[in-house]
């Protein structure tokens, strides 16, 4: 047979395990992937030396069939061998770097095959593969604060006010950002294992359950803000807190840098996405649900978050020349305002005689 005999039977078998893998049989997409892989290394000793592109292609697609086919060692070895072979023309000799980088990944731990959220920026002033490093900074913090969250509400802990996670929690996992392939500004988000969870007497929490929950949380805030969020988190605390990270994920009217965020999991077939239009409904339920307020006038503050105090229970905000002192911010919590300081926010309160008085608060993107 030729090369491009086994190069595409390589390509259809491939297309074979991705849907025995979409459908969750992963062991059967593992077998089909090993069979991808070994026609595409027959394909590669069929080649023409005089064709380094494809033999760079080919070479690549070999060792990540491997890897796809959970052969760790296998992909390893071989992609050693083509990196030492010195025909990979320079494309195809990072992209096998890369691959080794994975391959490490993998080995000390970090499952991405098996539980993930894939994020997606797109819109705006979003490059293929880039993006302002501030915004992504912003979206991959409130991803990792939304991952701890739901590991202390899986665990039925308390909800968390002020202070990191637990050092408990902390070394429970490490959360882990890939990138993935360019398209818009996009990045997968796994979780290493790194210890047991002998402390609150339950034998496991698989990785792939906090993720899992996780995009439901998401979802819920998205798409069943009232009803759907109730039903899969009780507590009224924990609620508030998830629908004010999910709302910090999703871009305002006026953002000029990025337009929709898209999230995915392996499991779902349709990806979440958030629009401006996300984030102002998810807004609205969040002003219906916060506390009561005495009558007074509700102000908006545009300006520089230059402090806090969460246990003394303010904000200091500079507009301009006037600088704002706020009181009663008791809903906020220290993972989700700590990042905003010295950053443009927009605070929502309400004024009541010489007091100004906490609603809420959001970056001013």
């Amino acid at each position: 047979m030729s090369w491009l005999e086994f190069h595409k039977e390589s390509e259809q078998l491939a297309y074979e395990a991705e849907i025995a893998a979409h459908r969750g049989n992963i062991a059967q997409a593992r077998e089909i992937y090993l069979k991808a892989a070994q026609a595409e290394e027959k394909a590669l000793d069929e080649l023409e030396s005089d064709k380094p592109r494809t033999y760079g292609i080919t070479a690549v697609s070999a060792a990540s069939l491997y890897f796809m086919a959970a052969e760790w060692q296998v992909a390893r070895n071989l992609a050693y061998r083509y990196l030492g072979s010195g025909r990979l023309p320079k494309f195809a000799y990072f992209q096998m770097e890369e691959l080794l980088d994975t391959i490490k990944a993998q080995h000390i731990g970090v499952d991405l095959d098996a539980a993930h959220i894939l994020i997606s920026i797109a819109g705006g002033e979003i490059v293929r593969g880039g993006g302002d490093l501030g915004l992504i900074v912003a979206k991959t913090q409130s991803i990792k604060s939304l991952l701890f969250r739901t590991t202390e509400h899986l665990l039925n802990i308390p909800h968390r006010k002020r202070g990191e996670p637990s050092r408990e929690i902390q070394e429970l996992y490490n959360p882990w950002i890939f990138q993935t392939t360019p398209g818009s500004y996009r990045f997968a988000v796994s979780l290493q294992r790194i210890k047991q969870l002998n402390m609150f007497d339950i034998n496991d929490l698989p990785a792939k359950q906090i993720i899992d929950t996780s995009f439901g949380i998401l979802q819920a805030c998205a798409e069943s803000p009232q009803k759907g969020l109730v039903e899969a988190v009780p507590d009224e605390n924990y609620r508030i807190t998830f629908l004010k990270i999910a709302r910090d994920l999703a871009p305002t009217a006026k953002e000029k840098r990025f337009k929709r965020i898209n999230i995915a999991s392996r499991d779902i077939d349709n990806p979440l996405l958030f629009t401006h239009e996300t984030r102002e409904a998810i807004s609205r339920v969040i002003k219906e649900n916060s506390q009561q307020m005495p009558d007074g006038k509700e102000t908006e503050i545009r300006g520089v978050l230059r402090a806090l105090h969460l246990d003394n229970d303010w904000i200091h905000v500079v507009s301009g020349s006037r600088n704002w002192r706020i009181t009663d911010v008791k809903e906020e919590v220290d993972d989700r305002i700590g990042p905003m300081v010295n950053q443009p926010v927009v605070v929502q309160a309400m004024q009541v005689g010489d007091a100004t008085r906490f609603i809420d608060i959001e970056l001013d993107e």
